[in-house]
């Protein structure tokens, strides 16, 4: 067998392992401080959570479905203006829905972050509920995870999976 051969498909094979860790590690960012956890039962009307994270109103229902509505300006997808995003099919990788199944948030909501901690820095907050968690604040991001499905929006970009 040829070595440079041998050598090739161990780089390739390292590659490749590093690449599927980091789609599948995607869990939120915790500081060394962490974001503050919040409580579901704080935000609950009825048996959803709702949730304002700044630009954002958000919810998250009992079987693990989340979405938020988003703020106009805020979140493109492809170049694409998106004003929401969910999660609500396990089958489906989260995407927006155009408003073709209402509202996600409600408008006057609970904010979410709790603002500095008491080394002056935002960690954020984070909520999970039904299956699902949320974190948002820091650094102008919020990220929700279920169903085995991820988004993300804010300074950084919209990342779905």
């Amino acid at each position: 067998m040829n070595m440079r051969a041998v050598i090739a498909g161990s780089v390739a094979a390292i590659a490749i392992s590093m690449a599927g860790g980091a789609v599948a590690g995607a869990e939120p960012f915790v500081a060394a401080n962490g974001p503050t956890v919040q409580n579901p039962a704080d935000f609950l009307v009825g048996d959803t959570v709702y949730f304002n994270a700044g630009y954002a109103n958000c919810s998250i229902h009992p079987n693990g479905d989340v979405g938020c509505d988003i703020s106009p300006g805020i979140a493109t997808l492809f170049g694409v203006p998106i004003n929401n995003v969910a999660i609500d099919l396990p089958f489906l990788p989260a995407h927006p829905t155009f408003g073709l199944t209402g509202p996600l948030g409600r408008a006057g909501s609970r904010p979410f972050d709790p603002g500095p901690s008491v080394d002056g820095y935002d960690y954020g907050g984070v909520i999970t509920y039904g299956g699902a968690t949320c974190s948002a604040g820091g650094r102008g991001a919020v990220q929700c995870s279920s169903k085995g499905h991820t988004f993300n929006f804010g300074w950084s970009g919209t990342n779905l999976s």
